[in-house]
């Protein structure tokens, strides 16, 4: 008996131990796993000079505001255009703007928001910085050295060979661009985050400068894929966009164009991003500035069969939360006569 009485309580024992619930793995939830999108490429569009009479789009991150969400920021631009051709054009000038932009956030996935471009047109003061920039990295300057210095002019001559003038320079509000977002998934370990978008630009700064009449409207979608748990991102960019006017103060121009980009996020640590992105875009001038001569029998700004293409680089800052800073910079990379040759940005926001 005495023998027996151990082994029974170790058989109680393991008997209740086997009643016991074993613990379990908590499985990683959707709302746990690393967000899909980083702070996003620099939001920043086309500041050309002829591109500015109608809309042209920007890249965005997919991440929208939560519902409640309030984000208030002003994005600034100064880019400068130069391009020549003895005899047929010039378009020599800079832009600065200052976007005031409004963003709120609805039922967790869907964001509206407006901007508001106040702009400067004008001569400016950026050829001198960007000839010493072009000769550091022996990027062609165009003659910019043989040419006046800080001036703006944008004429030439047209099909008919009548001449033209794009006297625009002057400060004052551009056209108002009113933007809904729909976040379409979240991601997650195989699937990137994607968010759909309507753009439209309401002709709001006709008393000011020659734009275009009518309402332009851009569609298009944000993506983003996290590289695995690495603080690296990847994101692509696609948009549609039909504007209202093909014609605008003389200039024929393409009305239906795309928009294709993809970008580069590197989180240098929490609080500090490395991004840079590049785009490009379908033509934007049908017939602009025609000479007529071979082997170009059809006119246009140099290289203008070529599409529109662009790069930016720079740093996004997170000091606090809420507040996000960028800066950054501009370049073309194919045709410098119909894209800005060089632009600085600098943007700043909080969310609460």
């Amino acid at each position: 008996m005495k023998r027996s009485l151990p082994a029974l309580v170790l058989l109680c024992a393991g008997a209740a131990c086997a009643d016991e619930p074993k613990p379990k793995t908590t499985p990683v939830t959707p709302a746990e796993e690393p967000a899909q999108w980083g702070r996003g490429p620099l939001e920043v569009r086309d500041p050309y000079l002829l591109a500015l009479s109608r809309l042209s789009p920007w890249a965005r991150s997919p991440e929208v505001l939560g519902h409640g969400q309030v984000e208030v920021g002003l994005r600034g631009m100064w880019a400068n255009s130069y391009g020549i051709e003895p005899g047929r054009f010039v378009v020599d000038g800079e832009v600065r703007q200052l976007i005031a932009a409004v963003r709120f956030g609805l039922l967790d996935r869907i964001e509206l928001g407006l901007d508001l471009p106040y702009e400067w047109r004008g001569g400016g003061a950026l050829d001198g910085f960007i000839e010493g920039f072009h000769d550091a990295f022996g990027v062609p300057d165009m003659n910019r050295s043989d040419r006046p210095k800080d001036r703006y002019l944008v004429a030439g001559i047209e099909s008919d060979g009548t001449p033209y003038g794009h006297e625009h320079d002057g400060y004052g509000f551009a056209d108002l661009i009113a933007t809904g977002r729909v976040l379409v998934t979240k991601g997650g370990r195989l699937l990137p985050a994607v968010t759909a978008s309507i753009r439209l630009r309401l002709p709001t700064g006709r008393p000011k400068f020659q734009l275009s009449d009518g309402v332009d409207v851009s569609v298009g979608v944000d993506a983003s894929k996290r590289l695995g748990d690495l603080p690296l991102f990847l994101s692509g960019h696609a948009f549609y966009t039909y504007h209202a006017q093909g014609r605008v103060d003389g200039l024929e121009l393409y009305r239906h164009r795309v928009y294709v980009g993809m970008g580069f996020e590197w989180q240098l640590v929490p609080r500090v991003s490395l991004v840079a992105h590049v785009w490009l875009e379908t033509k934007r001038e049908r017939k602009a500035f025609e000479d007529g001569r071979p082997p170009i029998p059809d006119a246009d700004l140099g290289f203008g069969d070529e599409v529109v293409t662009y790069y930016a680089i720079g740093f996004k800052l997170e000091p606090v939360d809420g507040l996000s800073i960028e800066v950054g910079m501009l370049e073309d990379i194919i045709d410098p006569e119909t894209t800005a040759d060089f632009g600085l940005l600098g943007n700043i926001s909080y969310r609460f």
